[in-house]
């Protein structure tokens, strides 16, 4: 089988939000602990609001799907809140710590879409905000002054990372994300000029 190549993509929209776009990050050998890395560097000890789009469940056996069902709810509850907005949108909030860490690879298995950020809002505006899922793209959270950074992980195994370059050095987020994502012994990383 064809190994999926590992394609990092940086941009600036016109709003001046950067996004540093990670193609195929799940097939990359070392991502769960590049997740883990990037996300004890950014996010550990603080609080983290969670956004999760949708039950997909692709990557799992229907056990795991029916065991993750109860464990995420139940992780969230004893740890923090979680909320079901609608039949599709799902919100929660948890100090983020090594328990948090260990249930991320699941928690990106279970749901089509996971953004993750460091908030600067209250949780009831993030609340209703997300209820608007479709009506806002992520540099949006980063524009109406909801997070400085926002992560969001892609059942399609895409992972990125959204935020304000005059609050966050691109070439240190950059720095991190290519030290921590060094590619696999004899894949070829491509990465597309930076315009952050």
């Amino acid at each position: 089988m064809k190994k999926r190549q590992v394609l990092i993509k940086e941009s600036k929209n016109a709003s001046g939000v950067c996004t540093i776009l990670i193609n195929n990050a799940r097939y990359q050998k070392g991502f769960y602990s590049f997740v883990r890395r990037i996300m004890e560097y950014f996010l550990i000890g603080d609080e983290v609001f969670f956004g999760f789009y949708r039950t997909d469940g692709v990557n799992l056996t229907k056990a795991q799907c029916k065991r993750l069902e109860k464990r995420i709810p139940d992780f969230f509850r004893g740890n923090g809140d979680i909320q079901n907005l609608s039949e599709y949108l799902s919100v929660a909030r948890i100090t983020l710590n090594d328990q948090g860490l260990d249930l991320l690879p699941q928690i990106f298995d279970y749901y089509l879409e996971t953004i993750m950020f460091k908030p600067k809002t209250d949780w009831a505006t993030f609340q209703q905000y997300y209820r608007h899922y479709l009506d806002y793209r992520l540099e949006n959270y980063i524009l109406d002054n909801l997070a400085g950074m926002l992560f969001c992980y892609l059942d399609s195994g895409d992972f990125m990372i959204c935020f304000d370059p005059g609050k966050n050095n691109p070439e240190e987020i950059r720095c991190i994300a290519s030290e921590i994502l060094a590619p696999d012994e004899g894949q070829k990383e491509n990465r597309e000029g930076s315009t952050c």
